[in-house]
């Protein structure tokens, strides 16, 4: 509508995403119909195309039209009808100049029906002169988005009626996920499935994102347990590695219980299920800083058990490294260590409301400034590749030097020969190493791979949840990996009260 100020004023909108219908209808209250109709087409945040959809007071209820996206109905910018993108000390020189762009007998191309500039929407009359008017190119604009995504507003009286678009490697409905190398979190990963648009797969992926997650806590709990008996035992404790794997264990417990809330966090702040405010926050900040803290301390605590082993096979008889008080500063530097550099996830995690699914849906999501980004996601990786390359390596430096140990001994086996001997006879060194290698490649190898990528295709996203909850295995067999392989760890585990207990149960049964 024009004013008598000859200012745009914004009467009605609607908003399409994707793609837009052929035929349109646009119903009024009033008799008579805004002067005309504009469409805005956002190919990404920073290009806007104009097109005119109509330009008559049509008296009616309704129109009914039909909507054709053409060379002719195109509203340019001056800038680019000039060729003054950079030449901006020229700009204002060339307003007098939009009257031929109107005028049939003076362009050289064919005359325009409208244009724009960074102030003005001009429409060429009846008369080939053009009507300007002061155009607020922030009417449809909002405050919804994340991550510097550019928000778009659709019914002016709906809230939850808005489109954000988002900056490379993110997505979501307030580009709150974030797709950068390791920036992968649960969040975006099931979310999709959560807010699926079927409620049978709604029902179906709800039940599996749970049970995966419990079951892994259950049978971990059960294992971590009987780990910690083990550890508990003097003995097993003489050495770093007794050390390493009894807080090893403590801090897998916490990992896989968190896991499991982290879970439940985030489909009851989908769902919209009343929380209090104080308690959803600090829930999202605790959850997401104690699930990455731990899981990586576990990591890190692998890595220092290979190099120790290392450490015992080159220098057999010196124990620096195997003092008590050794293992103790390190374990305690690697928790410092760890815990500090995710304190800002303590600071920078907040909940924000998204009622565009429910009613009162909520996300648990990261607000960082730039340099903030480049830290988080450095860190990540770190802690990542770090111990994973640590561990890989020293992993395959001790199965050389034990298989070369042998060598100089039993001359007339072969080196294959003696390798499989060794490490069938020290699979207690090998197995933790390897197993966290083994579970944490999937995920290395397919978060390299789809860094910044959509996500469009299932499969790509159910890849990455599978490497995910994968990546988890380790943390609930502590049991199988830290014990069972071990003659010593075994013997101790059998002269527990925890397992007499059990022996009586079963013969008692038997």
């Amino acid at each position: 509508d024009i004013s008598d100020r000859e200012e745009l004023n914004l009467k009605k909108q609607v908003l399409y995403k994707d793609s837009l219908p052929s035929r349109l209808l646009i119903t009024s209250e009033s008799v008579i119909h805004p002067v005309f109709g504009l469409i805005n087409l956002y190919t990404n945040q920073s290009t806007i195309q104009y097109h005119l959809l109509y330009t008559s007071s049509t008296a009616g209820s309704s129109l009914n039209l039909t909507l054709r996206f053409t060379k002719k109905n195109y509203c340019p910018h001056s800038h680019d009808i000039f060729n003054l993108r950079n030449e901006t000390y020229k700009i204002r020189n060339v307003v007098a100049k939009y009257h031929t762009l109107c005028d049939n007998t003076t362009s050289k191309s064919s005359p325009l029906l409208c244009f724009v500039d960074d102030d003005y929407f001009c429409l060429c009359d009846i008369n080939n002169t053009a009507q300007c008017f002061l155009y607020n190119k922030k009417f449809d604009q909002c405050k919804q988005c994340l991550a510097q995504g550019q928000c778009i507003k659709g019914d002016i009286d709906t809230p939850s009626d808005y489109l954000c678009l988002c900056p490379r490697c993110h997505f979501g409905s307030k580009c709150q996920h974030n797709t950068k190398l390791f920036s992968f979190n649960l969040d975006s990963l099931i979310s999709p499935d959560l807010l699926s648009s079927s409620l049978v797969k709604q029902k179906l992926s709800l039940s599996m994102y749970i049970i995966v997650p419990a079951v892994l806590l259950i049978y971990g709990t059960i294992s971590n347990l009987l780990s910690l008996v083990t550890f508990r035992q003097p003995r097993t404790r003489q050495n770093g590695v007794g050390h390493y794997f009894f807080t090893g264990t403590i801090f897998s417990q916490l990992s896989l219980f968190c896991l499991l809330s982290k879970i439940l966090h985030i489909i009851i702040n989908i769902r919209g299920l009343f929380i209090l405010p104080i308690v959803n926050t600090v829930l999202c900040k605790i959850l997401s800083f104690l699930l990455s803290s731990s899981n990586r301390i576990c990591y890190w605590l692998i890595v220092f058990v290979t190099i120790e082993r290392i450490y015992v096979t080159i220098y057999p008889t010196k124990r620096w490294l195997q003092k008590p008080k050794i293992e103790k500063r390190i374990i305690t530097l690697i928790t410092i260590f760890t815990c500090a550099s995710h304190a800002h996830e303590l600071i920078k995690y907040v909940i924000v409301d998204d009622p565009k699914y429910t009613a009162n849906g909520k996300w648990c999501v990261t607000q960082l400034s730039r340099p903030l980004q480049i830290y988080n996601q450095t860190n990540t990786m770190i802690h990542y590749l770090t111990p994973f390359l640590v561990n890989l390596i020293c992993t395959i430096v001790l199965l050389i030097l034990i298989a070369r140990s042998r060598a100089n001994v039993d001359k007339n086996k072969s080196r294959w020969k003696i390798f499989q001997e060794q490490f069938k006879k020290k699979k207690d060194m090998f197995i933790p190493s390897m197993i966290h290698i083994i579970s944490a490649l999937p995920h290395l190898i397919i978060s390299f791979s789809l860094a910044c990528s959509d996500l469009d295709t299932k499969w790509q996203r159910y890849m990455l949840i599978i490497s995910y909850f994968a990546a988890y295995v380790p943390q609930c067999l502590s049991f199988h990996l830290y014990v069972q392989p071990s003659q010593l760890f075994l013997r101790e585990f059998h002269a527990t009260k925890m397992w007499k207990t059990l022996a009586r149960s079963r013969n008692t049964v038997n």
